[in-house]
């Protein structure tokens, strides 16, 4: 899974989720894939990317 999938996902559920609902998303729309386990890392490769914040239990995608 991709950086950009991360993204999506999190795009698709309103801009903020919890990893859990990102991975469980993640694992919906990708069955045939196993790295929707790699959610929490991309989460933090975004964060330091800059794109994304978390917010107590919440990812948000930073605004530009």
């Amino acid at each position: 899974m991709s950086q950009e999938d991360v993204l999506q996902i999190l795009k698709e559920l309103k801009g903020e989720a919890t990893t859990k609902e990102i991975r469980e998303l993640a694992k919906k729309k990708f069955r045939e894939r196993t790295l929707y386990l790699y959610v929490t890392d991309r989460l933090k490769k975004l964060e330091r990317n800059n794109l994304v914040s978390k917010e107590g239990e919440k990812w948000k995608i930073k605004k530009k």
